[in-house]
């Protein structure tokens, strides 16, 4: 498996939206220049994003992008899922008899346990843990905050 251009895009623009004061529309043209998201894609991901529901357009001379919710609730699978539809391993894992073989494949459980490994880490980390900024400009996270960062969110929220 392997995350497509246009879904790291995705998420490095609810990354830049989340932090940003919220309730702000955010140009295009300013989330394009920061996040390096050439025009073409960044037109397409917003109106993905928009259609998931994870972000609302306004037009107009003041108009721009901005979070449809807070983004403490916008998991990092959802942003991906957004994109690229229904994160699969393998066409087994879409629901029960959708491979032939599923029943005597000695593969299969090994799949079933990914699918719920990945699905489980992309919701446990959400946008807003990835928009904390860092200690200082160009130093990298300390272990601690890449835990907090990848604490599920449920966890979180409580």
């Amino acid at each position: 498996m392997r995350l497509t251009r246009q879904g790291d895009y995705a998420v490095r623009v609810m990354v830049d939206l989340a932090a940003q004061a919220p309730d702000v529309a955010i140009r295009r043209a300013q989330i394009q220049a920061r996040q390096d998201v050439p025009a073409a894609y960044l037109a397409k991901i917003i109106q993905a994003l928009a259609r998931a529901g994870l972000v609302r357009t306004r037009p107009g001379a003041h108009g721009g992008v901005m979070l449809n919710a807070p983004a403490e609730a916008v998991t990092l699978r959802q942003v991906i899922e957004a994109v690229e539809g229904p994160i699969r391993l393998n066409r087994c894992v879409e629901a029960p008899g959708a491979c032939p073989r599923d029943r005597f494949c000695p593969v299969h459980p090994v799949w079933l346990r990914l699918q719920a490994l990945v699905t489980r880490e992309l919701d446990g980390v959400t946008i807003a843990a990835l928009a904390r900024p860092a200690p200082r400009p160009g130093a990298a996270r300390t272990q601690a905050e890449c835990t907090e960062a990848l604490r599920p969110a449920a966890e979180i929220t409580r």
